[in-house]
């Protein structure tokens, strides 16, 4: 008898690529949560995947609020089983669908030279404070089960400097540096710790930056294992 494919919950889901990491996991039989501030914008995603076939339901939480983020992670699993597999990728620079790139500025990222401590904090509170209250609230769960995958995703500045994204690169570099000092510890819990970094635009029909790609990328890592961290673009 073959057993259900646990959970996955897609924090900061939107319509480019966390909606193509839920199509990806949910056409594998992956009941879907999606999860974002605005349920405005999950509700379209979620009525596609629907549409497909996948089990999908949306629960609106901001990352940077814990007891919010918290419950969400809570209710999605109650509803859909246990949470297998977090994918955490709230960077609004993955959450369009594709067309003309996002203007940092307009999504409050700031050069090295203009980063302040509040665009700082600002940036780390969803980059990695976020992350950190995802996986907190998703662990024990998998540690009961021996099984679980947590998936990264950030930009280029996590691990190349990059002057236009100084306070961005803070958070993404942060990140990178506790998934990997973390790794092998929950390895031994038979948990999977992955980070993708993406340095290209993402685009649908855009190569390795089509972010169907990139979601099957993550599918296969998920199921394989075999590396901490794959970079695209760069």
């Amino acid at each position: 008898m073959t057993s259900t494919p646990a959970a996955i919950a897609v924090v900061g889901a939107g319509p480019g690529l966390g909606a193509a990491i839920a199509r990806r996991f949910g056409t594998a039989g992956h009941p879907v949560a999606l999860i974002s501030r605005n349920r405005a914008k999950l509700d379209p995603i979620a009525a596609a995947l629907r549409e497909e076939g996948i089990t999908v339901e949306a629960f609106p939480a901001d990352v940077t609020d814990e007891e919010g983020l918290t419950a969400a992670l809570a209710a999605a699993g109650g509803r859909l089983g246990r949470i297998g597999v977090l994918s955490y990728s709230p960077n609004a620079m993955w959450d369009y669908a594709g067309g003309q790139m996002p203007d940092p500025a307009a999504l409050g990222y700031t050069s090295a030279r203009d980063t302040t401590a509040l665009s700082a904090r600002t940036q780390f509170a969803v980059g990695v404070e976020g992350a950190l209250i995802a996986a907190r609230a998703v662990l024990p769960a998998m540690r009961g089960a021996g099984d679980g995958a947590l998936m990264f995703t950030t930009g280029m500045s996590a691990i190349v400097p990059l002057a236009m994204m100084g306070n961005a690169g803070i958070a993404a570099a942060g990140l990178r540096n506790w998934a990997s000092a973390v790794r092998d510890d929950l390895a031994e819990d038979g948990i999977y710790i992955g980070h993708v970094c993406i340095g290209l635009p993402i685009a649908p029909g855009a190569g390795d930056g089509d972010p169907d790609a990139i979601a099957d990328r993550w599918y296969r890592l998920t199921r394989s294992r075999d590396t901490f961290e794959t970079t695209i673009g760069f």
